[in-house]
Order: C-alpha cells, then structure tokens, then sequence
C-alpha cells in the first residue's frame, strides 16, 4: 500500500504495530474517542514506522468524517474527577512556558474541559480554547472561561493574536499534524510559544511493550518519537528549546483503573488496596519516560 510519512514525506516503511487479528473492538466511535479509553493496543489498524526519519503512523488513514463525529460526541465523566491533577500539571508547564515569555493571549486547541485555561487564567494569562467535544467545551465554559465549541481550522481568533498556543495530546490524533502546526504558527505573535506534548513512541517503555503499549489506541493516529517530532516542528517555522519528559498528575485511583485495560480483575484489586490504605484519591505523576513536552519559539 502507498504510504507517505506525514513528517518527513518519505514513502518506504516497515511494520511497527501490526493490528490485532481480532480487530478493533468499536473503532471509530464516542466512547473509544474518549480521554480515559482503556483499549489498549487496539489502533484502528496496522501502524508503520518510516525509515527515514523513525515516525509512526496508521498505514491507512480512517474516514475524516467519522474521526471528527466520534470527537464531537465524546464524553468522559472521569476527566471531572481528575480536574485537579490536570489543573496541577498545566500550572507546572505553565511556569517553564513563563521562563520563555510574559503572560498574555493563550490559546488551547483541543483544550477538552479547559483545565489548562483555568490554571492560565489564575497565572494572568488571558485564556481561550477551542474544543470539538460539545460535552468537554461545555464544562470548560462551565469553569468560566472562553471556549469554542470547534474543530482546528475554525478556532475563532484574529491572526497573530496570541503570545501562546497548547496542543497538548492533540496532534497524534491528527491524520495532518504539520497542517495543526500550521494554524498554531498563524495564531501566535512573532516570537511567541508554542507547547506541544505527545505520548513517545520511541521510549524504551513503549519498544518494550510494542503493540500493548498503553498509546496505542483507536483514536491516536501518529505515534511521534524526539526526533520525529523535533523534525516536524522545525520544519513548520519554529525553534525547538526544549523536549522533556511530560509527567502528568492524576489520582492514584485513576492510574490504578488503567490498568483495566489489560486485567480487569487486577485493576478491581489494586483499587480495593489503595482505598484500604485511603491513598486512592491522593494525587501523583509517576514520570514512566513514555510522554514528551516540546516547547518552541514562532519564527
């Protein structure tokens, strides 16, 4: 099958995560689409890393349609439980983002319940956000800031108007994350930040587990390595200044249910655990080196 890199426009591949011979299990819907999905190693199809520049892709791409009518119907109650620790970790980007510039206009695409904002708004940034899930923006407008209920290419804001713009866990989700990378280059001032984080598929963890790596899922359709990533962003007119490891604070509770995509009876026991000793709902970022945060500067 024709293939072409969407980083480097190469052609020539190998397998990287073959799709599982029992399919699926749901595809392109809602609930698959959904933040907390546990269908771990389920991708939509057979994933391919290019030889060239080691990015990883799904080999056919699924219906465009269908990908943004599954992001507009998604709804994930437990992403309100966990408020807090996302609000913990956009405060914590949010004072290395601050190191590069002054607060100003940030602009979170695919903010979902708008948790970045709300910690921007309390640092006095000026926050706005665009979000396809009608369930998500809703909350987030919720919370009191300024969301669109939106795709990518219809975020609302004057050109040039921003000081900062987040994709955080968005463009692995993109069947063109050079052409997201595009509107975010618009949106932003000369000299303004862009945030990017992305789960890494060239960690040791996810080589490690290969195709039940707990990215691979229905709705992530780049699978980003340093490099990979780092080429596509210096590629669409911005300077790399740093790429780290991206840690992100959840309750324990949370991590504990994850692993219910892998043994459902493992995850019942190491809930009932954490409730015995009443640290379930206690907040940590265990730092597993298998997700990443670049921040760059606008040419």
């Amino acid at each position: 099958m024709r293939w072409t890199c969407p980083v480097c426009g190469g052609g020539e591949y190998r397998a990287l995560y073959p799709a599982p011979e029992t399919g699926t299990e749901g595809g392109v819907d809602a609930e698959a689409f959904r933040p907390s999905a546990e269908r771990f190693g389920r991708a939509l199809g057979d994933i391919v890393e290019c030889l060239s520049c080691g990015h990883g892709s799904l080999l056919e791409q699924p219906p465009v349609d269908a990908v943004a009518a599954a992001y507009a119907a998604a709804e994930d109650p437990v992403s309100l439980r966990e408020e807090e620790g996302q609000a913990r970790t956009a405060d914590r980007a949010l004072a290395e983002i601050e190191e590069l510039t002054r607060p100003g206009r940030v602009c979170d695409v695919g903010c979902w319940t708008g948790s970045f904002l709300v910690a921007a708004r309390e640092r006095g940034w000026d926050a706005v956000g665009v979000e396809p899930s009608a369930w998500a923006s809703a909350r987030a407008r919720a919370r009191g800031v300024d969301v669109r209920t939106a795709d990518l290419d219809d975020h609302g804001q004057p050109l040039h108007s921003c000081r900062l713009v987040v994709l955080a866990d968005v463009l692995e989700h993109l069947p063109d994350p050079g052409h997201a990378l595009g509107v975010a280059h618009d949106l932003l001032e000369p000299g303004g930040v862009l945030y990017v984080t992305v789960p890494d598929a060239g960690s040791r963890l996810a080589r490690l587990l290969g195709r039940r790596w707990w990215s691979v899922l229905p709705m992530h359709l780049q699978y980003f390595t340093r490099p990979s990533l780092t080429r596509l962003v210096g590629t669409s007119s911005f300077e790399v200044r740093s790429v780290r490891t991206h840690a992100k604070a959840f309750t324990a509770r949370y991590y504990a249910e994850r692993i219910g995509g892998y043994s459902p009876s493992l995850e019942q026991a190491a809930v009932k655990t954490l409730e015995a000793l009443n640290v379930a709902d206690h907040l940590v970022a265990p730092d597993l080196h298998d997700r990443m945060a670049l921040l760059a500067v606008r040419r």
